[in-house]
């Protein structure tokens, strides 16, 4: 049987060099002070959710940071109650909070670090944990830019780190079944494969009137290695809020839009199905500006769709709008379509099975277990990929105390930033080019190397 961790024995023979790991993080059944310390960095709703699932893992969270005082207070606060109503998880009282990462990292007694800050902080922190021998767990994309992605991939194996980017949907039995089942060649030959998501990012609008600053935040920090631009309380949104922050993630100097956001999930599945983990496109083909395009200077005047990645052997990838599924691999011979909680399987003109909602009928488990069954015989099931137990957090903890790669390693991670990033490019240059997925450049003369890097440098010290 072969298997999609191709690199497995190599990577996990480089980790195996003499290392000696905190002997609490060894043991089974361990007492709260025995586990593994966690901090988290960037509390924002994303963070609240990863923090209650780690709350239950095997591990003991000790450190908040924040650059928002309120949201920093507020996480601490809630670790202390969860360990009041869980005392055989953790010591209420033993979580401090922090306004700079930098005085998390040098904490010595903290092995595990959760950064889920905007975008353009992902690399630096990530980079800076490992080098001080801490084990991470990114949110996705994993970088701003492709020279970070490269640069984290570089540092992981250098600090010799285990790292999990929060592609959570590898951690998923519909994608993990639509990835089997495109590997095995349930569908025949992959000619083509549509990913769906929204636009790419916009240029950066400073506020026209001045906004009072929110008591408690350090927008310098908040800034970081973009520039330091004006405070604007829609990027930083004010105390606890129950949404997910668009603007930010929309605006350019701090996100790659929809691109980095979805993107950084369907273009991910995309990539494990194509069986590209260890490369990526030889060519990016830019979209058709409609005149409605060009005249939305809000959004920069940019195509909001139609980017294609083509791989070698000419399979193409399209960026399409959002739609029911999130990737669609067309074969030879059928197609495989896959999103949250959704499925459709068919072989030429037949519908092996589909699920995307209960009013249909039937269940996402009848639907995924249907295909599987008819595909993956013992005599077709050849390539069996990584299944994660637990779920995703609990496969980093996992991976942690084991020292084997993660499921969305650093080299799954950053190569799906590239994807994300390469997508994003096209559609802000305004431009097709080649490129070399080995060295993460371009080629044949295209592109220009400083559009992989942050279009202007980095403020102060936080170059990555």
């Amino acid at each position: 049987m072969t298997t999609s961790r191709r690199t497995f024995l190599k990577r996990a023979s480089l980790a195996s060099a003499p290392f000696i790991l905190p002997t609490r993080i060894w043991a089974a059944d361990t007492k709260p002070n025995d586990k593994p310390r966690m901090a988290f960095i960037g509390l924002g709703i994303q963070s609240r959710g990863l923090l209650g699932n780690f709350l239950h893992q095997d591990v003991t969270v000790v450190a908040m940071c924040d650059v928002d005082t309120t949201r920093r207070e507020d996480g601490v606060k809630r670790v202390d109650d969860f360990y009041k109503s869980h005392p055989d998880k953790g010591i209420p009282g033993n979580c401090k909070g922090y306004n700079d990462f930098r005085d998390v990292l040098a904490r010595k007694d903290i092995d595990l670090v959760c950064i889920a800050t905007p975008d353009h902080w992902h690399a630096y922190i990530t980079i800076a944990a490992m080098a001080a021998g801490k084990d991470v767990y990114c949110e996705k994309p994993l970088t701003y830019n492709i020279h970070e992605a490269a640069a984290v991939m570089a540092a992981a194996k250098r600090y010799k780190r285990i790292l999990q980017t929060g592609a959570m949907q590898r951690s998923s039995f519909e994608f993990l079944t639509a990835a089997e089942l495109v590997r095995n060649g349930c569908i025949g030959t992959i000619k083509h494969v549509d990913c769906n998501f929204g636009g790419p990012s916009r240029p950066h609008v400073d506020p026209k009137d001045e906004i009072p600053m929110e008591p408690g935040l350090d927008w310098d920090l908040w800034c970081g290695g973009a520039p330091l631009v004006k405070y604007n309380d829609k990027l930083s949104p004010r105390g606890v809020h129950n949404f997910f922050p668009m603007v930010w993630r929309m605006d350019d100097l701090f996100g790659s839009g929809y691109c980095g956001d979805w993107g950084a999930h369907h273009l991910d599945i995309a990539q494990w199905g194509l069986g590209m983990d260890e490369s990526g496109p030889v060519k990016v083909i830019r979209a058709e500006r409609s005149e409605k395009d060009k005249a939305n200077a809000e959004l920069g005047g940019r195509a909001q769709s139609g980017v294609v990645l083509e791989f070698a052997g000419g399979i193409t990838l399209k960026h399409s709008p959002f739609s029911v599924f999130g990737t669609i691999f067309h074969g030879t011979e059928g197609t495989v379509s896959v999103n949250r909680g959704k499925f459709e399987m068919t072989r030429g003109t037949e519908l092996v099975s589909r699920f995307t909602k209960k009013e249909d009928g039937g269940s996402l488990d009848g639907a995924l277990a249907k295909a599987r069954k008819a595909f993956l015989t013992d005599s077709t099931y050849k390539t069996k990929l990584y299944k994660t137990k637990g779920g995703h957090p609990a496969d980093f903890v996992a991976c942690a105390k084991s020292r084997l790669p993660a499921c969305s390693n650093e080299d799954v991670g950053g190569r799906a930033a590239i994807l994300c990033h390469l997508c994003n490019l096209s559609y802000v240059r305004d431009v097709s080019f080649d490129w070399d997925p080995v060295k993460n450049t371009f080629a044949n003369g295209t592109g220009n190397a400083g559009w992989l890097a942050r279009d202007g440098g980095y403020r102060k010290k936080w170059s990555v």
